[in-house]
């Protein structure tokens, strides 16, 4: 485990950095790896069929995923109060809580498919399919979110190689399993099934690595205590960042029923597009953990003057890890979008995949810049930058892209995207320049009010 805020802060951020990337690089290996075989073994059919209701799985991961990070960002700040006995606590409360919300979850997705599929509007052509995947994939999301909750408590802790190593068991698993469950003539339940077998071995993992930090922090043996006010703490850092992942997400599975309208062909596409955003958010998103984490700790610790310096650190690390990736998609288009199809794919399906990776990937550099005031913004718990900011970028996403799909299909759809993340860049970046994020100006500001009271 390890204080960020001590020694060099570009040494420290690359050290703590540098394996979560690689470790989003593995999982989206396995993605793209996922793609690939649907696309390749099974058939542009199949693609179509997990693109469908992907933007919904995707949602609903990023109810779990908003959670866990923020609950990370509250665990961090105990870290760094060394308040290792509560931390335990707390790690047991959100797991019950996530455990009983997934129970829900499913139970509602599953009972309700049918309408669920009529508002997605998805193709019938692939339904069957489609419902194939759905049904495992959902069953199975508690152990797949999970994955990602137990890497977001370690990152708070301040490891991130252990993960690392996570990511390759979960990578070769899932690719083992896609080639063998398809081979065996599953079909894309086989690839939804690998996922979940994969997320149940690496939890156990995960289980069994927390158990030892426990034992490190001298908290193995303590009682657990599920009080109110730990659960009225976390939340106050949990239920901001899962609103504002919902937020960022619905957008996507609004728009998600005029994409399936436009037929299989732009379904298997999204699939392709989805593929390769994933890629390249995973690499700026692992990064920035460095900062949201760092800004957490500095807060904790009452470090408030070193907040500042970690965002221009974070900026430089993203942008060195990211712009390679996006170089590649920009400048080779066609050869990356070929490893998701066969020979006799669609021409317009190759097209609308091309015409994302060639023309709107580079447009990812304002992502790039965005998640990093998201993740300052969450690291000192300005929830209502974080969500604002979010807000702003949903919504001109879905009003831009509305308004384009109509007269310029697909085209329009990725235009809508691409003016959403200058816009919401722009805005996450007035707010930094407003410096009401920052918790030094709130403690004076909260003085001086005592003071005049």
């Amino acid at each position: 485990m390890k204080d960020l805020t001590r020694g060099n802060i570009y040494k420290t951020f690359f050290l703590f950095g540098a394996p979560l990337v690689l470790s989003g690089l593995l999982a989206q290996a396995y993605g793209i790896i996922d793609t690939s075989v649907a696309g390749k073994l099974i058939g542009e059919e199949a693609l179509a069929a997990t693109g469908a209701t992907s933007p919904l799985t995707t949602f609903l991961s990023s109810v779990f995923w908003g959670f866990g990070v923020g609950f990370s960002i509250y665990l961090a700040r105990l870290f760094g109060e060394k308040q290792y006995v509560k931390i335990r606590s707390c790690v047991a409360l959100s797991l019950i809580l996530q455990l009983i919300a997934a129970a829900i979850i499913v139970a509602v997705c599953l009972i309700f498919h049918e309408g669920i599929f009529n508002v997605l509007n998805v193709d019938a052509a692939v339904e069957k399919e489609a419902f194939e995947y759905y049904a495992v994939y959902v069953t199975g999301l508690i152990f797949i979110v999970f994955n990602n909750t137990f890497l977001f408590i370690l990152n708070a802790f301040g490891i991130s190689l252990f993960q690392l190593f996570m990511s390759a068991l979960s990578t070769a698993l899932n690719i083992g399993g896609n080639i063998l469950l398809v081979k065996c003539g599953l079909g894309v339940k086989g690839l939804a099934l690998a996922s979940v077998i994969a997320a149940v071995v690496v939890d156990i993992c995960y289980l069994i690595k927390l158990r030892s930090c426990y034992k490190e922090m001298g908290a193995d043996k303590e009682k657990i205590a599920l009080k109110g006010i730990r659960f009225k703490e976390s939340f106050a850092y949990s239920l901001p960042n899962m609103a504002q992942q919902m937020v960022m997400y619905l957008s996507s599975l609004l728009l998600s029923p005029f994409v399936n309208g436009m037929g299989k062909s732009a379904s298997a596409a999204y699939a392709v597009a989805l593929t390769l955003f994933n890629l390249v958010q995973a690499v700026y998103c692992n990064s920035s953990k460095a900062l949201s984490n760092y800004a957490a700790q500095c807060v904790g610790l009452k470090k408030f003057g070193k907040i500042r310096r970690g965002l221009l650190a974070g900026l430089l690390q993203g942008l060195a890890f990211t712009l390679p990736f996006i170089g590649v998609c920009a400048l080779f288009p066609e050869a990356v979008c070929s490893l998701f199809f066969k020979a006799d794919a669609a021409e317009e399906t190759r097209q609308y995949s091309v015409l994302f990776a060639r023309v709107y990937v580079p447009f990812m550099t304002f992502c790039m810049v965005n998640n990093l005031f998201h993740a300052l913004y969450r690291g000192v718990k300005a929830s209502a930058c974080l969500f604002t900011s979010t807000l702003v970028g949903a919504a001109i996403r879905y009003t831009a892209s509305a308004m384009l799909i109509g007269k310029y299909g697909m085209s329009g759809f990725y235009a809508g995207w691409a003016i959403s993340w200058i816009g919401e860049t722009l805005y996450a970046f007035a707010l930094f320049l407003t410096n009401v994020w920052n918790p030094l100006k709130k403690k004076k500001s909260a003085a001086e009010k005592s003071a005049a009271e």
